[in-house]
């Protein structure tokens, strides 16, 4: 049983983070406020200078998702909800953009450990996020596993979100390039 519940916990971390991922991609904007100097402009850079991020720190990487998870953290414990499973989201999804540099590292940088796990898929493979990375780049937002993204494209879930969001009248911000669910 608990071993269910870790894969599940794993699959709404990387689902949860594939949100936020996709929303960065498509609705960020570097002007908004705090997110948009701190999360938006960095993501920005990334996907112009995708191997940028490797130079990067493990609390540059990761700062933006503990303040978010501590909130998260907070919020559980006030409420009387702090469990293990939330403890397990946010360690988890806290350390999604670590995750993601080793998505863009060579065998050689991320050492064995990493290597395996990603190749167990475990965590995401350098192949796997490869595919966001190009045309028409509007697939694999979940960076934590190999796992959701097949199914989210195959059932063209982040088109029928666009679809969603334009008919309330809020289209994705100039130069995206995810296809129009139709």
């Amino acid at each position: 049983m608990i071993v269910f519940q870790i894969v599940a916990l794993m699959l709404l971390a990387d689902f949860v983070t594939g949100i936020v991922h996709f929303w960065m991609d498509q609705y960020g904007r570097e002007d908004m406020p705090f997110v948009g100097k701190h999360v938006i402009e960095i993501n920005i850079l990334h996907h112009s200078k995708p191997r940028n991020m490797v130079k990067r720190g493990y609390f540059s990487l990761t700062y933006t998702s503990w303040i978010l998870g501590l909130m998260i953290g907070l919020a559980a414990y006030l409420m009387g909800g702090l469990g293990w499973q939330v403890v397990f989201i946010i360690l988890y999804a806290g350390n999604a953009n670590q995750i993601h540099k080793w998505a863009h590292q060579s065998p050689k940088e991320t050492g064995p450990i990493i290597q395996f796990l990603q190749k167990i898929r475990l965590i995401q493979s350098r192949r796997h996020h490869r595919m966001h990375h190009h045309a028409p780049y509007d697939r694999n937002y979940c960076i934590l596993t190999d796992w959701l993204n097949p199914l989210l494209h195959y059932i063209r879930f982040w088109e029928g979100v666009v679809w969603v969001f334009r008919q309330c009248g809020i289209p994705p911000v100039a130069g995206t390039k995810i296809r129009d669910f139709v």
